[in-house]
């Protein structure tokens, strides 16, 4: 028996495979250089930004920043921009009490003070306070400003509507829908109104370009890029970082040219080249393992696993309190295209408006990959069986007990391992050493 690892919480869990399985891919990506000075690193990319002026120099033509960034959905470590940020902006001439920052939640659950703490760091947080907010999708106090080519609303926070400098901050990675995250997603859905999102999430998200590594014509990347040219964002920051969430590199300056750079680094810190489709696939969410982001690795097993196959999903889902709704709405006999016009005719599930309309699309990934695949078995500690079985999956409390259940199904076959599938972007059908395709 051959065996292999997987990542749970920050820890490297071992198991064994059963004879008959060929592991087909499975390794980790090699180890990848991380900045010695993290802080240094910001400065160093703000000193020289990619298709856009400096900072300061911005600056010095305005009169009121706005300042957003992402969530604790995300890793990424904005407090270290955050002091730079602030004292380049000082020094093109706006003062610290004409600097708001703004937290792009989009639909997702806000952070609470010690969150947004946490986000800015407390030298940043006490020089902006009470100028910290979170953003809010509901209100009519969300301004329209305009719609799309392909005729989406936007609507977007006032504070950002309002400001003549608007900065972002975020981090560049695998991401389910926009083929990759940061970029213009700070805008598209972080500070948009709830009829945007779903205006433009819902238009999207059965389109088979809107798909993990893909931006060439995937028009959900696409138009979050109009929609960011539209709203003036002036100048993005993004981080490049490791599946530890070390920081690699740090990209800034034009939006989309900036975006471009970080997504070219990305896809060699990330990719995974597998030379065909498994008959089973291992999937540890590591290391997005909160709330519906760990939805990340069952896409990515998804992507590289035949329809009919199997799919074993490990995830630990402490967050079992805000997981409760979603797994109600997934339990519904309900098929994923009718869950999907009920949300284009608006009709949202009330249990899950206050989680947002990213969950609500992750209860249409999750009736899509139940209906297209075999048997996915869920290895979680957080939640029991009956809730598991509840959303017709198989429930495992270990890794070696699901490979036993999926061995009675599949005795042999070809397996994919993902050891942190939160954060990878497969690509079926690459030999090692091939050159990316996004197309």
């Amino acid at each position: 028996m051959m065996k292999t690892h997987l990542y749970y919480e920050g820890k490297r869990v071992s198991f064994e495979l059963p004879p008959g399985w060929r592991l087909i891919c499975g390794k980790e990506m090699p180890p990848v250089p991380v900045c010695p000075d993290p802080v240094e690193e910001v400065r160093r990319s703000l000193d020289h930004p990619i298709g856009s002026e400096r900072i300061e120099a911005l600056a010095a033509r305005s009169s009121r920043a706005v300042i957003v960034f992402d969530d604790l959905t995300r890793p990424t470590p904005t407090h270290l921009a955050f002091p730079e940020v602030l004292n380049r902006l000082n020094r093109g001439g706006i003062p610290d009490h004409r600097i708001s920052a703004l937290c792009a939640t989009g639909t997702h659950p806000v952070p609470d003070e010690a969150g947004l703490r946490l986000k800015l760091g407390e030298e940043s947080y006490k020089r902006l306070y009470p100028r910290v907010y979170n953003h809010n999708a509901e209100p009519r106090e969300n301004v329209l400003v305009g719609r799309t080519s392909r005729g989406t609303p936007v609507e977007i926070n006032p504070l950002v509507a309002d400001a003549d400098l608007i900065i972002g901050i975020g981090a560049c990675f695998p991401h389910n829908w926009a083929g990759f995250g940061g970029g213009s997603k700070i805008i598209m859905p972080g500070i948009c109104s709830l009829q945007s999102i779903a205006a433009h999430h819902l238009a999207w998200i059965q389109n088979r370009n809107t798909h993990i590594g893909i931006t060439r014509g995937n028009l959900f990347y696409e138009e979050c890029n109009e929609i960011a040219r539209m709203v003036g964002l002036n100048y993005k920051i993004d981080f490049l970082l490791n599946f530890k969430g070390e920081v690699v590199k740090v990209f800034s300056g034009d939006v989309i040219e900036e975006h471009a750079e970080a997504i070219r680094e990305c896809i060699g810190i990330t990719a995974v080249n597998i030379p065909h489709l498994a008959d089973v696939t291992i999937s540890a969410a590591f290391p997005l393992e909160r709330g519906n982001q760990s939805i990340k690795s069952l896409t990515a097993a998804a992507a590289v696993t035949k329809t009919g196959g199997h799919i074993i999903w490990v995830a630990p889902q402490r967050d079992k309190g805000q997981l409760l709704p979603l797994i109600k709405e997934v339990s519904l006999e309900k098929t994923a295209h009718a869950y999907h016009r009920e949300l284009l005719e608006g009709r949202y599930p009330e249990a899950l408006r206050p989680m947002g309309l990213s969950f609500m699309c992750t209860v249409l990934e999750i009736k899509r990959y139940r209906d297209r695949f075999s048997r996915v078995v869920h290895v979680t500690e957080g939640l029991d069986r009956a809730l598991v079985e509840s959303m017709r999956m198989t429930y495992a409390a270990t890794i070696e007990e699901a490979c036993g259940i999926v061995e009675k199904d599949v005795p042999e076959g070809d397996v994919v391992i993902l050891p942190y599938g939160g954060i990878v972007m497969p690509r079926v059908g690459h030999a090692e050493g091939a050159e990316p395709n996004l197309s």
